[in-house]
């Protein structure tokens, strides 16, 4: 029993531990040399390390500048970005959040099988996007046991059973848009928009002509500077930081800053959320690779003829105009709509982050582009921008957390989904974490 213990409590619990042992195994299964195993093995320790130092400094400004907020004006801020809304949700399941690593791990075994199962199931479709894996799984597991209350096994198995479904269905009605846009049949989108890429392939049509292809059209060349992570994500980050400042005044902002000017402190800070979200997304790309890098033999092996959903990034060099005009248009529905917030005194301060600004209008924006041309990709990115703000807002608020992820799937199905689970428990009479 105390052999049992140690394990249970100082291995399965532990994070660092728990997905460097995954990996080895999957190494070793696959026939690998037993130093690649090794290497995978301390790698994977080391980016979960590296991901855990990101979050904890991501945390900590972030609150820095909630603090003030709500104490002047009585406003939430709500941050909309990925790697947060993780951090977030981690952090509320406390003692519990090794957790939502079997989740992740569970539900990408369940998409296995579902897949290996396709005679039955009609499941074509494998999710290899470890970075959003592991974010999603984290936040399903939250929304489980906040709503149900449940143990271990029950909040383990509803979170996998949900998130293997949507990996499934959403990237599957995917396939043959993507073979439109790309030509290739053997690869799919699997990250946080999928359903409304879908919705904007089908809405398209009625709202362009697709012969009028944003890819015709010369766009400024210095936009491309957005395609540069670091960059784009602290320039954004750092000019909603100035407007918070400019909001809380000049006492306030002195308190803070001490004898450091205003505009310098402020910059400072939107420049270490900047870092802060460099090193996350360093420690989860360290070891999401080895992960899945490990399974996707395995998964390749015994699943002949499946369809693996990737990076939606893999389709922006077939349309890289649309890239850039997706992710204009919806920055500019997300900043109206948190202006709109703002004028009609809303309780909560939406802060629009780079990864759903970028990303999900980008994304969305190809696949109306390819049916509706350049006067659909502004129209549905820009409603899409609209509908990630207000979505998101809803989606915290009911969550209880300072951000969500701000991506379109996440402001639109996974609200109806925490609608829902919310409801079961009102039926049962739990009331929320």
């Amino acid at each position: 029993m105390a052999v049992l213990n140690f394990i249970l409590t100082q291995i399965f619990s532990q994070t660092w531990i728990l997905f460097p042992v995954v990996s080895f195994i999957g190494y070793l299964a696959l026939g690998e040399k037993m130093s690649k195993a090794v290497a995978g093995l301390i790698k994977t320790a080391v980016g979960v390390l590296v991901m855990a130092q990101g979050s904890s400094l991501l945390i900590k400004t972030f609150t820095m500048i909630l603090a003030p907020l709500n104490a002047k004006f009585g406003m939430t801020g709500i941050l909309l970005d990925t790697y947060t809304t993780m951090t977030m949700t981690n952090n509320a399941l406390g003692e519990f959040v090794t957790w939502t690593s079997y989740t992740m791990l569970f539900a990408f075994i369940l998409n296995l099988v579902l897949v290996a199962l396709q005679k039955y199931t009609h499941a074509r479709t494998v999710f290899l996007t470890g970075n959003v894996m592991l974010v999603q799984t984290a936040i399903a597991t939250y929304i489980v046991y906040r709503f149900l209350h449940t143990g271990a096994l029950a909040t383990i198995a509803i979170a996998s059973v949900a998130c293997a479904l949507y990996w499934i269905i959403f990237s599957g009605i995917l396939i043959n848009p993507v073979k439109d846009i790309t030509g290739v049949d053997d690869f799919t989108i699997g990250h946080q928009q999928m359903f409304g890429s879908w919705c904007a392939y089908k809405v398209g049509g009625k709202l362009g002509d697709p012969k009028k292809s944003v890819e015709n059209l010369k766009l400024p060349s210095w936009l491309s500077i957005f395609q540069d992570n670091v960059v784009a994500s602290s320039s954004v980050l750092t000019i909603f930081i100035l407007i918070i400042m400019i909001m809380l005044g000049p006492d306030v902002v002195r308190e803070m800053a001490g004898n450091t000017n205003w505009i310098i402190f402020a910059i400072k800070i939107g420049l270490t959320m900047g870092v802060a979200l460099y090193i996350l997304l360093t420690g989860v790309r360290m070891f999401v690779s080895e992960i899945m890098t490990s399974f996707q033999g395995i998964s390749n092996k015994l699943l002949p003829g499946s369809v693996v959903a990737v990076d939606c990034a893999a389709i922006f060099s077939f349309s890289p105009n649309a890239v850039l005009l997706g992710f204009i248009s919806g920055a500019f529905g997300m900043i109206l709509s948190t202006l709109g917030l703002i004028a009609f005194h809303s309780p909560l301060l939406i802060i629009p982050g780079f990864i759903p600004m970028f990303f999900d209008n980008a994304t969305i924006g190809i696949f109306a582009n390819k049916t509706g041309g350049w006067k659909a990709t502004i129209i549905v990115c820009f409603v899409a921008g609209v509908i990630e703000v207000l979505g998101a807002g809803l989606a915290a608020s009911l969550m209880g957390v300072n951000a969500w992820q701000g991506s379109f799937d996440w402001s639109t199905i996974w609200v109806a989904v925490i609608y829902l689970f919310k409801a079961i428990g009102s039926l049962f009479g739990i009331m929320p974490v």
